[in-house]
């Protein structure tokens, strides 16, 4: 490259250093990097993504930058000698595992490398990695065909929730398209973990729900030259078949659905109820003097307990252990209204939603109770879910 005048533009020759798997990757800890001046942290972040193997890393790894070991960032002049630091999260933070992890995935005709999927979930903070290979058996040879675009997508989905649904420090996948001969690898997941119970739960979700989820079709050849589809089922959504209710049988009869299956983790819900009353109710609610005595506190044992007795009252829900119950109270005179929100937590298979609506539930039907001396008209307008949190899915309520 040459400036306007002929002559070779300056440049800015600096220092790259790496550590932890950014060091392990690129197989060495300095580097040398020339930029055309002047130069910003900007632009060498920019050149080592144009080279191998730092666009994936850079893409993946979150990290912190330092000049002469000194903060930076993006915009921080560069001087030639100067040193830049890429410093990926160091172990002993409390940097959540899925921000680490960004899942790999490839839907490709090229052969299937267990070392490269290997790479890609490598992480400091990682005790464990599974890796799963379907490899072709028993037959000439294998053929997939797949609707790449949807099948990528899908996947990456799938490693996205097993990656927080099993605490996972890193997920990869590829599956290979067109033939597959004889021996040779036609899908691989690997997945990275803190422990090894993490890391073998989570390569087999993947696994299986990209057999059940992701739109790839399998053809059989045989020695004799003929072939065949295999037969498949519909594709399943994350909750299971289209449109299935969990809790029937194949005969449409209610039942209790079995979670023996289901991994273990950390599950929380909050629900909200809202008693709508006149203001002077309201008032009395917030004074403390209602006909029965303080409402507020009889409400909050009584939806404490019925949390517990969630299992009780709901026919199909399952008895649970939990590990913390409690219901908020709050109370707006003016507009005559009290709100009652409930929080659960168990450490289990199964979620906590219904024992936090059916806490605010009953914590408003207490309320109820409570006033109906100073008035009857008093109207329960609401129970809802506001948030949940472990299992498959999160969700949190959009108010209006």
């Amino acid at each position: 490259m040459s400036s306007s005048n002929g002559e070779a533009p300056a440049v800015t020759v600096i220092e790259v250093r790496l550590f932890a798997v950014l060091r392990e990757r690129a197989g060495k800890g300095r580097l040398a990097l020339e930029l055309e001046s002047p130069a910003r942290v900007s632009d060498a972040l920019a050149a080592l993504a144009a080279q191998e193997p730092f666009a994936e890393l850079l893409a993946r790894v979150p990290l912190h930058l330092a000049v002469n070991r000194e903060d930076a960032d993006a915009d921080t002049p560069l001087c030639s000698g100067d040193e830049l630091a890429l410093i990926p999260p160091v172990s002993g933070g409390a940097q959540e595992p899925s921000s680490l992890a960004a899942p790999h995935v490839r839907v490709t005709a090229e052969a299937l490398s267990i070392e490269a999927l290997m790479r890609a979930v490598q992480d400091p903070g990682s005790g464990a990695i599974v890796v799963f290979q379907g490899v072709t058996r028993e037959l000439a040879r294998l053929e997939y065909e797949a609707y790449e675009e949807m099948a990528q997508e899908r996947i990456e989905a799938i490693l996205r929730e097993c990656i927080r649904e099993h605490d996972l420090r890193g997920a990869a996948a590829e599956h290979r398209v067109g033939e597959v001969p004889l021996g040779e690898p036609s899908v691989i997941v690997a997945v990275s973990a803190a422990h090894r119970e993490q890391a073998f739960a989570g390569a087999r979700e993947a696994i299986d729900q990209i057999k059940a989820q992701a739109p790839i079709w399998k053809r059989e050849h045989y020695a004799d030259g003929s072939a065949q589809w295999v037969d498949g089922a519909q594709p399943q959504s994350a909750a299971g078949a289209p449109g299935a209710l969990t809790h029937l049988d194949e005969a449409g009869r209610a039942r209790m659905v079995d979670i023996q299956d289901k991994p273990v983790s950390e599950r929380l819900a909050r629900a909200r109820a809202r008693v709508r009353m006149s203001p002077a109710t309201a008032a009395a609610v917030l004074a403390g003097n209602g006909p029965k005595g303080e409402v507020l506190g009889v409400a909050r044992l009584a939806g404490v307990q019925a949390a517990k007795q969630t299992g009780l009252l709901i026919p199909l829900a399952h008895p649970l252990a939990l590990t913390f119950a409690d219901v908020s109270a709050g109370v707006d005179a003016d507009a005559g209204l009290v709100e009652l929100v409930a929080e659960a937590r168990t450490v289990g298979r199964t979620g906590v939603e219904m024992e936090a609506m059916t806490a605010a539930a009953v914590a408003a039907l207490t309320v109820y109770d409570m006033v109906k001396g100073l008035e009857r008209g008093v109207v329960l307008e609401e129970v809802v879910l506001l948030e949940k949190h472990g299992g498959r899915n999160d969700y949190r309520r959009q108010e209006p």
